[in-house]
């Protein structure tokens, strides 16, 4: 016979399980977050804003994109333009990068899939530096020459400090 626990007990267990969890998690993560997107898809005069405090500009950072799509995207690939912008609103770097979605020749997904989403990670800065400590903004708009992305789920950031070495 299986004993089951009650289940303010259970939800005690859950609640300090995520306490410990939280609490010893990796404290090289600057920011770890995610926008979802409208039904209708990314809308490429929209571009996506993700505000970062750093305290140390003599570290590294290691930035990435976490991109989420379903089966109704309509590329293989994904264009994109990440700018990082200071507290005075001037574009510090700016550049173009290309996510890979799919294979080109199979149109198999890549990354991880759950029913017809699919979530990939790419990193895109892998030694990125801030002038000086301070609030920074990292924007990213979709360069896909369409007005709206049709597919996109939702588009997130983690900048991680590298180890100095």
């Amino acid at each position: 016979m299986v004993q089951r626990l009650p289940l303010k007990l259970s939800l005690g267990f859950i609640f300090l399980f995520e306490l410990i969890f939280f609490a010893c998690s990796d404290s090289s993560v600057i920011i770890d977050d995610t926008s979802s997107f409208p039904e209708s898809g990314w809308i490429q005069k929209q571009p996506i804003r993700f505000n970062v405090e750093v305290s140390d500009s003599v570290s590294s950072y290691s930035a990435y994109v976490v991109v989420r799509q379903n089966n109704a995207y309509p590329f293989y690939n994904l264009y994109f333009t990440p700018s990082i912008v200071d507290d005075q609103g001037i574009t510090i770097q700016k550049g173009l990068a290309e996510a890979i979605l799919y294979d080109p020749k199979t149109g198999k997904p890549k990354g991880a899939g759950f029913g017809d989403i699919y979530e990939k990670k790419f990193l895109v800065y892998p030694k990125l530096k801030f002038p000086k400590p301070g609030k920074y903004q990292i924007q990213v708009a979709q360069s896909m020459r369409v007005d709206t992305l049709a597919g996109m789920v939702s588009f997130g950031l983690l900048l991680e400090k590298n180890e100095s070495k």
